[in-house]
């Protein structure tokens, strides 16, 4: 099982913001997604929910892509499937891609297609065919390649659907397939872009503040080989999460590539007895003379809807991350990725500094919070047994001096509390009305945490964890 190693600009003006009415906003507004119901319940000031239905709708001003001072030296890499490219890559076309050039990026797959005019690559299409046609991971694969998505069963795709995550990963073919791109497309980033300072990564559901990640790169020496990322550990590899987002710099991509040079077969040989192709890679890289310098909080690993906001970082100094910056999300939705885009665009007309965690939560999280919300998910673990009522679960929260949010399952009648504040997620749909969760917070409580911690950061100028 993946197991942390350490857990723990510009002001735009009312001449610019007036042209800046972008087409593309009314698309975002409209999307149905996953946050609608909270959105009705309380809408987020200036969003499509919070206009009255006889009033239009204004796009808002979007920043200008000219504003994302250093984004020419960087090349992303968006690396996905064909079993989830379809539902995931949209929401990127207009956030996470919005302002880079055709040369400036890449995605790539286990299947090449072109999916709402963007060309996705076959990132497996060089591996050994010995391995391709042994293999039992490339069992998917030649389906695939043969015969398209369409060569799957219903059967097929439902049981791979609803596959637990287990101490080795999801058991489904497409997740298995995945550690196999993590080494090829090093080589071919690197064959499209030689010249980038940097490479950063990024899967389907990651999510990457662009304005925050390139203020913070500025501030590192691009001419250093250099491995960034949220660290994670398996056995004695310490390596950075592949979903939460890393970075590479180019010398440290040269010498990867030219150490891998030497060593043909040698880490294809690792990857087929492994699970984890982020793991493979941290290992490669730490072979290759490139340290993985840790990176958490910048790179959190988490949706900002289900993360703790009040977890801390650096061992006994304990610093509280709510006052720091992040740079990209993970396991979050493509409603989720609109939201946040929505988010860091207002942010950037409106502040010259870069958003923190505590924005995030005042200006995402905070509009949602309500003391009651059905077919809600707030993912409370701290049981309190049974109650006959919500109304019962509430106070037994209220009694609890650092209780902050209940959760009362009306067909068991349990309840569960919990001293961490988290909006959490739509219930999986029933069919069963009466099986809706019924989640809430003590709104006040969460108010004076949130001026509680606004108060530590007066006395902190840094807003970024830098490499060593």
């Amino acid at each position: 099982m993946y197991r942390s190693s350490s857990r723990t600009p510009l002001r735009i003006g009312a001449a610019i913001t007036a042209v800046l009415l972008c087409w593309h906003f009314l698309s975002l507004s409209s999307y149905g997604g996953e946050y609608d119901e909270v959105k009705q319940l309380n809408p987020v000031v200036g969003s499509a929910a919070a206009a009255p239905s006889a009033t239009p709708v204004v796009p808002e001003p979007q920043l200008p892509c000219d504003s994302l001072h250093g984004l020419q030296d960087v090349f992303l890499v968006l690396r996905t499937g064909a079993n989830e490219a379809l539902d995931k890559l949209p929401a990127h076309f207009n956030t996470t891609l919005r302002c880079f050039s055709p040369g400036g990026y890449g995605i790539w797959s286990d299947y090449e297609e072109m999916i709402g005019g963007h060309h996705v690559m076959n990132a497996l299409d060089r591996i050994p065919s010995d391995i391709m046609e042994n293999h039992p991971d490339f069992d998917y694969y030649r389906r695939l390649q043969k015969h398209g998505r369409g060569t799957f069963s219903a059967d097929e795709l439902d049981e791979w659907a609803t596959a637990p995550n287990g101490a080795s990963g999801r058991d489904t073919p497409g997740w298995k397939l995945d550690k196999w791109k993590f080494l090829p497309v090093m080589e071919k980033a690197y064959r499209q872009r030689p010249d980038a300072k940097w490479y950063v990564f990024a899967e389907g559901d990651t999510y990457v503040s662009w304005r925050n990640l390139l203020e913070w790169l500025s501030k590192i020496d691009a001419s250093k080989p250099l491995y960034l990322g949220h660290e994670m550990q398996i056995g004695d590899v310490i390596f950075a999460h592949g979903g939460s987002g890393y970075v590479i710099s180019n010398p440290g991509m040269k010498k990867l590539l030219v150490f891998l040079a030497t060593k043909p077969g040698v880490y294809e040989e690792i990857t087929a007895g492994h699970w984890a192709g982020d793991c493979v890679l941290g290992k490669a890289l730490d072979d290759a003379g490139v340290k993985l310098s840790w990176q958490y909080p910048n790179f959190p690993g988490e949706s900002p809807y289900t993360m703790d906001y009040n977890a801390t970082f650096g061992g006994s100094s304990k610093r509280n991350f709510w006052c720091y910056s992040v740079n990209a999300y993970h396991h979050i939705s493509s409603h989720g990725i609109q939201e946040a885009y929505r988010l860091d665009q207002k942010w950037a007309l409106e502040h010259s500094q870069p958003i923190r965690y505590g924005d995030v939560f005042h200006h995402l999280i905070r509009p949602h919070i309500t003391p009651r919300i059905e077919n809600w998910d707030n993912e409370c673990a701290d049981d309190e047994g049974a109650m006959e009522t919500f109304a019962d679960c509430r106070q037994a929260c209220q009694d609890k001096s650092q209780c902050f949010q209940y959760l009362y399952n009306p067909i068991d009648s349990s309840c569960k509390t919990s001293s961490v504040i988290k909006l959490g997620e739509r219930q999986a749909k029933s069919t069963k009305p009466e099986a809706s969760l019924v989640s809430g917070w003590l709104v006040d409580r969460v108010d004076d945490f949130m001026s509680t911690m606004d108060a530590t950061c007066k006395s902190q100028s840094d807003a970024w964890k830098l490499p060593d």
